[in-house]
């Protein structure tokens, strides 16, 4: 099924991305940035809402869905596709969750180096998103947030966000100065250790350099997810 798999990525979004709001027909998804707003079907034959801008298709939005959004006036955009490891026990060295607001803007500062570049316009917007969230969550029940730090310095991070028997993985990353140590490697290990007995999972777009990543690592697709946008 891939209720439970969704559900785990939901969760991620309204710890970390904005807040999610669910209904019989459809799920909405309102992110604290635009490009995490996502309206998404649960049924083919509701009415996309006139102010939606991004729809979503996951397995339960039923039939027909491409050809109406073409129509409306939507156009094809990136496909996640949802990932799933198979059962194994994980090797290595034990890591252990981060315990301290330092290590959280550790996690933080890891993501910023990673993920942007400092001449963005938008840098100090999701430099201060990603302190906010880190600090928030880490000490979260269903949480663990990862950091290796090299010679003292914040290095390599990931996420593991537990619903169920489901245990997600997210926020990947390595500064790019120690990318090529394995260092992503170990934490991933550590998340299918967080996952025994369950089921672990994680999203990347279709045809990117971590979809391969993963596919080498013994992920297997599960379902993937269209987006159709609009301006």
């Amino acid at each position: 099924m891939f209720d439970a798999l969704l559900d785990n990525h939901l969760a991620f979004l309204a710890a970390h991305r904005g807040s999610v709001r669910q209904s019989a027909e459809a799920i909405e998804v309102v992110g604290e940035s635009d490009e995490f707003s996502a309206w998404i079907p649960l049924s083919s034959d509701v009415e996309v809402p006139a102010e939606v801008r991004t729809v979503r298709l996951v397995p339960g939005s039923g039939e027909g869905w491409e050809d109406r959004l073409v129509a409306a006036g939507f156009e094809a955009a990136e496909v996640l596709v949802h990932m799933e490891a198979p059962a194994g026990s994980a090797v290595g060295e034990l890591v252990e969750p981060i315990g301290s607001e330092a290590d959280a803007l550790g996690f933080a500062e890891v993501q910023c180096a990673a993920f942007l570049e400092v001449e963005e316009p938008d840098y100090d917007r999701w430099q201060q998103m990603f302190v906010k969230q880190a600090v928030q969550n880490y000490q979260e029940p269903d949480q663990s947030l990862y950091l290796l730090r090299v010679n003292g310095d914040p290095a390599s991070i990931t996420l593991v966000l537990r619903t169920g028997s489901v245990a997600g993985v997210y926020a990947v990353a390595t500064k790019p100065q120690y990318r090529g140590r394995g260092l992503a490697t170990r934490l991933l290990a550590q998340a299918r250790r967080d996952a025994a007995g369950g089921r672990l999972t994680l999203q990347v777009v279709v045809g990117s350099d971590a979809e391969r990543l993963y596919l080498s690592l013994g992920f297997r697709p599960a379902y993937r997810s269209p987006h159709f946008r609009r301006s």
